[in-house]
Order: structure tokens, then C-alpha cells, then sequence
């Protein structure tokens, strides 16, 4: 039977064990609280260049105590950099954010003991928990300081302002992307169809429009980069022509804005009327206006890399021009010019419900109500060039259909922007609106366009007809 002194003692026993479980349970928490952090690269590419801002985001439940980078190549440790945020903690995170950015510039011009190829891209973060969790993001990356190689092929280029033209050239075959840069507007190039045998490299073209409003002293320039961000830019033998644009006044009047203006606002959810006529108006002709223009250069990101069309475009038959392209125009409204606006088209005015011929073949792209254009077509005609046409009456082609040359596609009208039955045709490329009397012109087309290309082919071109 047990003394009674043992039962004390006992007691104590149990205390202890339970005062260390505790401890322990208490240590166990804040040596594995919030575990390890987790890392996510939101911009470091495979191949690097001289210079790159690479940016990383990391994440920990305790907060994050530190992150660092750093390169491993051929043996050797670059260090990219360090932030130390907080130092460890039992239970709180003291000053460590729960979600921390970390950034670095990691390009070979930042650390010249880099060198051209294969590297291992290595981060590394801690938790603020008391055992310092640690996780590592490992990533293999191309070093690459050398652009790519690019210039013209083609001879003279003439160019109107406010036109169209083709450039043929040639690319290193290390370039992911190459173009024509126009006054901060940028013209993809693809591979010329039927390229004539050549050297190392790739033979491209691209189509390239100079817009209306840019200045002539700023010519196109060739542009090509790498996978590193490296680029490399040409010159292009270009001559420009300045072209003078009309300026048109026009009178508004509230029975105008209450016939044209309010069932554009009545079919277009993205606006609303404003309650006043005036401001309904500006909406409309201003506003809306640019909204449309954004949604051309979204939908040229929709071109195929098909030469869809051949030979000249044909236009809407025995119509009279009421408008030409770039005509500036003046609003007048109560005896006062309330808005300028270019007008970057052709308004080509025929019979009631004229028949609408597809300027050439393609694939449409939509039909649809937009905005000033009213019932519109956008076609597809290869390589970033496009035509629409405006203020129809009815749709007789559907989204995604192949269409010939001149064929029937729509009848003209006046819904949208317009105070009459006419068709609007504008022509663009990569979204930028061209002047489609140029696309009109058979002499031009074959000259400017189709002779260009075949200079460089090795397959004689569609017919110019």
C-alpha cells in the first residue's frame, strides 16, 4: 500500500509532464506555423537579355523573414539580389509581410561576369516561423546579349501619307518578332509565301500603313527582337509624299441628334443618354468614336496569315463620292464648332438599298451593330489587312465565312452616324485605317503591292486583275 507522502509526488510528476507537453506543443506551433513560403514568378522568362527587370511574388502564412536570387552558371554563384524584411518569431510576424515583391534586374549589362548561354535562375525565400522555412524556385534561362540581325530587301518604297505599303526583308533566324514601326504604331511581319531560296535567315514582308496624322519627318523604321528582349532596328528606303486633307464644316441640329444619334445610344449598352442633346451628341460623335476605333485594332488581332485576296478591290458600282478619307470635319451646333473629327473612309452614295460587293475575297469577321457604323462587315483579307463596311441595311454573310471577290455580302442604309442611304468603306491594316483609294487603283496594286512581293518569290503571284 503506498505511503501517503507518494501521492504528492505523483501530482508534481503529472505537472511536469504536462508543463513539458505543453512546451513542446507550444515550440512545435511556432516552429511549423504558416510552413513554408510559396514563390511565383510573375516575369522571368526563359531567355534574358542585357537588360531585364525580373519580378517575383512570395507568399507565407508567418509572414516573409527574407528572400534572395541568384545565377548559377558554369559552377560559379552571381548573386541577383537580397531584401531582408523581419527576423524570425515565435508566434507573431512582427514586421514580415504576408505577401512580399521582390524585384531584380537580372540582365547581362547589370552583371557583367554573366555570359552568353545556359544558366540556372535560382530564388530562394524564408518564412518568419521559428525554423526559418525555406522554399527554392529553380529555373533554366538562356543568356543572350547578341540581337538579331535585320534588314530591307525591297527597294524605294513610295508612300502617301495617310497610305498603304509593303516592305520585304530579312530576319536572323534567332528573332521571335519583326515589323515595321511607324510612328509608335507597330506592323507584324510574317514569312513571305514562296520565298526564293536564300541564305541563313528567314525572308519576311509586312504591310504597313503610314497614318494620316503622322508626321512625315518620322519615317517607318524595321524592328525585329529575340526571346532575350534584344532589338534591332533598320532602316527602311522610303520616300514620303505629304497629302493635304479636305476640312468640311457641318451643321448639327437637335432633329439630327434626336433621328441618327439617339438609336445609337438606344443599341449600344456600353452608353447612355445623357439627357441633353447636345452632350448626347458629343458622346456619340467623340467618345464613342474612339471606343470603336480601339475595338478595329483589337479585331486585327483576328487576321489570318493567308493571303485571302487578289488583284485590285472593287468599290460599290455607278456611286457618287460624298465623302473622301481624312476629311476633318467641324460640328457646328447652335452657331458654335462643338467637336473636330476626321473622317477616315470613303461615303460612296448609289440607289436606296444599293447591293454591297466584297471589296475582295476573305473570311468575314463580324457583322454586327457597332457603335458609329451602325450594321457593319468587317472582312478579313490576310496579313493584317482588313475592309469594313458601314451603315448597312441587312447582312447577307455570316461571321466566318469565305467570300468572293465582289460578292453581294449586304445593301446599303443609314443606320449609325449617317444623315442619308450610303455605304462607308474604310480599308485598314493592324487596325489602322488606310485610304482605300490606293486598294482601288489596279496600277497601284500591281506596282505597289503585288510586283513587290513576287520580286522575291519564287512562284509567280495571283492575278492583278
Amino acid at each position: 500500500m503506498p505511503s501517503l507522502d507518494s501521492q504528492p509526488t505523483a501530482r508534481l510528476r503529472n505537472f511536469l509532464l504536462l508543463l513539458v507537453l505543453g512546451a513542446a506543443a507550444v515550440l512545435a506551433f511556432a516552429w511549423f506555423r504558416g510552413g513554408a513560403p510559396v514563390i511565383t514568378a510573375l516575369d522571368a522568362p526563359a531567355a534574358i537579355g542585357t537588360r531585364k527587370l525580373v519580378s517575383f511574388s512570395i507568399r507565407a502564412g508567418a509572414g516573409v523573414a527574407s528572400v534572395e536570387a541568384h545565377y548559377v552558371q558554369a559552377g560559379k554563384t552571381i548573386a541577383l539580389g537580397r531584401r531582408t524584411f523581419s527576423p524570425r518569431h515565435w508566434f507573431t510576424t512582427g514586421g514580415a509581410p504576408a505577401v512580399a515583391h521582390f524585384l531584380f534586374q537580372a540582365g547581362r549589362a547589370d552583371h557583367p561576369e554573366l555570359k552568353d548561354g545556359a544558366a540556372e535562375l535560382v530564388v530562394t525565400a524564408r518564412a518568419a516561423n521559428l525554423r526559418g522555412a525555406q522554399a527554392a524556385f529553380r529555373q533554366a534561362v538562356t543568356i543572350s546579349s547578341q540581337p538579331p540581325s535585320v534588314y530591307a530587301m525591297t527597294s524605294r518604297v513610295y508612300l502617301n501619307q495617310g497610305g498603304s505599303a509593303v516592305a520585304v526583308y530579312h530576319v536572323s533566324s534567332n528573332a521571335v518578332k519583326s515589323g515595321v514601326e511607324v510612328a509608335g504604331d507597330f506592323f507584324p511581319g510574317y514569312p513571305l509565301p514562296h520565298a526564293a531560296p536564300g541564305g541563313a535567315g528567314v525572308t519576311m514582308f509586312a504591310f504597313f500603313a503610314f497614318p494620316y496624322n503622322a508626321p512625315v519627318a518620322q519615317p517607318p523604321v524595321l524592328q525585329a527582337s529575340d526571346a532575350a528582349g534584344n532589338t534591332a532596328t533598320a532602316s527602311l528606303p522610303v520616300k514620303i509624299f505629304p497629302q493635304t486633307f479636305r476640312s468640311r464644316p457641318m451643321t448639327i441640329t437637335d432633329s439630327f441628334i434626336a433621328r441618327v444619334v439617339m438609336p445609337i445610344i438606344a443599341n449600344t449598352p456600353s452608353i447612355q443618354d445623357q439627357h441633353n442633346p447636345l452632350q448626347n451628341f458629343l458622346l456619340v460623335n467623340r467618345t464613342l468614336r474612339r471606343t470603336d476605333e480601339a475595338d478595329l485594332v483589337q479585331a486585327a488581332k483576328l487576321t489570318q496569315p493567308h493571303m485571302f485576296w487578289h488583284g485590285v478591290f472593287v468599290q460599290l458600282d455607278h456611286a457618287m463620292v460624298e465623302a473622301r478619307f481624312a476629311d476633318h470635319r467641324s460640328y457646328v451646333y447652335d452657331g458654335k464648332v462643338v467637336d473636330q473629327e476626321d473622317h477616315l473612309g470613303y461615303d460612296l452614295a448609289s440607289i436606296r438599298h444599293a447591293p454591297v460587293p466584297a471589296g475582295n475575297a476573305g473570311r468575314v469577321i463580324w457583322t454586327k451593330y457597332f457603335g458609329i457604323y451602325g450594321n457593319c462587315i468587317l472582312i478579313d483579307h490576310g496579313y493584317g489587312l482588313m475592309s469594313l463596311y458601314a451603315h448597312l441595311n441587312d447582312f447577307e454573310v455570316k461571321p466566318g465565312q469565305m467570300v468572293a471577290k465582289g460578292q453581294i455580302i449586304a445593301h446599303t442604309d443609314s443606320t449609325g452616324l449617317a444623315g442619308g442611304d450610303h455605304l462607308h468603306v474604310s480599308m485598314l491594316i493592324d487596325g489602322v485605317q488606310v485610304n482605300p483609294l490606293e486598294w482601288w487603283d489596279p496600277h497601284w496594286v500591281a506596282g505597289r503591292i503585288v510586283a513587290k512581293l513576287a520580286k522575291f518569290q519564287a512562284v509567280a503571284p495571283a492575278a492583278t486583275h
